[in-house]
């Protein structure tokens, strides 16, 4: 399993990430934007690191 990550990139990648899409950061809010953020991180490495054999197919895109 990967570390946690590191609470003051997340949030320096927050602000720099919002500032190049041109969404308005509230200080205030910072540090939960931050906090939510290393979260779907930590979930999306536990997925990325899930293992799977080669012959392992991708499922088929679903179409309504």
């Amino acid at each position: 399993m990967s570390p946690a990550p590191d609470q003051s990139e997340i949030l320096l990648y927050a602000e720099r990430a919002a500032a190049a899409i041109g969404l308005p950061l509230d200080p205030d809010r910072k540090a939960a934007v931050a906090q939510q953020l290393g979260v779907m991180l930590t979930a999306a490495a536990l997925v990325l690191e899930f293992p799977l054999r080669d012959e392992v197919e991708a499922a088929p895109v679903f179409e309504p």
